[in-house]
């Protein structure tokens, strides 16, 4: 996966969608085969598939990255390893509702709970980034609570709206959305939809479908990100979380 000029191995590992001369063929996990008959068939398209939510019984291309290509035709009988490289439609035809890396002081994510009982808060960290210098962490002591939203809010595009976060750590992320009223911004609600379990070890990318959450209400509301964890009542745990993006497709 190519984003922002970084090469990174995406876990849980990427399907790949086949196309050969552009027609569907079949779904292929990593380290997977599948044959191509007849040989010599070329372009052969790969779509780069993502579990829905984090679920292995859901998977679809993700709509936002662009085919690769394997351009060399197969001979018979032959046998390929291809590992393909997914980058991201050009900027001219994404919107990014959110981009939080943690590169910068000024994050795009703001409590919830500020002030009660409990009340944790996010902070950058230099000791565990899964690209670039900075991470996100959240530490959460005995009855500790996290909560936070994006800062910016925004409409229903009336398209796809994808979320995407990448988790380390030992407890629990919810996800979930914060609606407000669209003309005067008031909370109406803000409701966990989600429960994403870190790997035991390294960073794990989670592809979440953002639309069917708002679109029941897109003429009524304006929404933000919802992330939130819970403390044990014994114990300390701790998550990192990096590259967190709200995108949807640009309108003509």
């Amino acid at each position: 996966m190519i984003i922002e000029n970084d090469t990174l191995l995406i876990s849980p590992a990427l399907d790949a969608w086949v196309y050969p001369q552009g027609k569907y063929l079949s779904m292929v996990e990593a380290g997977g085969s599948l044959p191509i008959v007849p040989a010599g068939t070329s372009p052969i398209l790969l779509a780069g598939g993502v579990r829905v939510n984090g679920i292995s019984a859901t998977r679809r291309p993700y709509p936002f990255w662009m085919f690769d290509t394997l351009e060399t035709a197969l001979l018979p009988e032959e046998k390929r390893s291809y590992t393909p490289i997914y980058r991201y439609f050009p900027d001219t035809l994404l919107r990014y509702l959110l981009r939080e890396d943690f590169e910068s002081p000024q994050l795009s994510l703001r409590s919830t709970n500020l002030g009660e009982p409990g009340a944790v808060q996010i902070r950058r960290t230099l000791t565990e980034p899964r690209r670039g210098i900075w991470a996100g962490e959240v530490t959460l002591s005995p009855n500790s609570d996290f909560r936070a939203e994006s800062t910016t809010p925004f409409e229903f595009p009336q398209g796809e709206v994808w979320a995407e976060i990448s988790l380390k750590g030992n407890r629990n992320l919810g996800v979930g959305v914060t609606q407000e009223n669209k003309r005067t911004g008031a909370l109406v609600s803000r409701e966990i939809f989600l429960l994403l379990r870190p790997p035991d070890t390294g960073w794990a990318t989670y592809y979440l479908d953002l639309t069917p959450w708002i679109a029941s209400g897109a003429g009524l509301y304006r929404y933000r990100l919802y992330i939130a964890s819970a403390g044990d009542s014994v114990g300390t745990y701790t998550l990192y979380l990096d590259d967190i993006r709200l995108i949807t497709l640009q309108r003509p």
